[in-house]
């Protein structure tokens, strides 16, 4: 009787974790944003002046902004681009399939 009980508790469990996702593959991604100088940049509107890290669930859509300081101009994308939209844009989006990192690059107006 004492088999058959933990057999049976065993695939309960089993198809608990199952149910809930938890097989143990990873279900969030870390995206670190970094910024040359000359800007900073929002990222789901939260304003980050260097660098930092964000931590999201796989296939969230993030928001990226990139905004130039006076006499700057915003220049592009670099790093782990594979999935940002658009690299030459500053207002773009970069869905998280993998953690990433990227670089905001700003440039002096000339």
């Amino acid at each position: 009787m004492a088999v058959v009980t933990i057999f049976l508790v065993t695939v309960a469990l089993v198809a608990g974790m199952i149910g809930c996702g938890g097989g143990g593959g990873d279900d969030s991604y870390t995206l670190t944003v970094s910024t040359t100088t000359g800007g900073v940049v929002a990222v789901n509107d939260v304003i980050i002046p260097g660098t930092a890290l964000f931590t999201y669930d796989a296939g969230t859509v993030v928001s990226l902004n990139a905004a130039p300081d006076t006499g700057y101009h915003f220049v592009n994308w670099t790093g782990n681009v594979s999935t940002i939209a658009d690299v030459d844009a500053a207002l773009t989006n970069i869905t998280m399939n993998g953690d990433y990192s990227i670089t905001a690059n700003f440039a002096l107006e000339i």
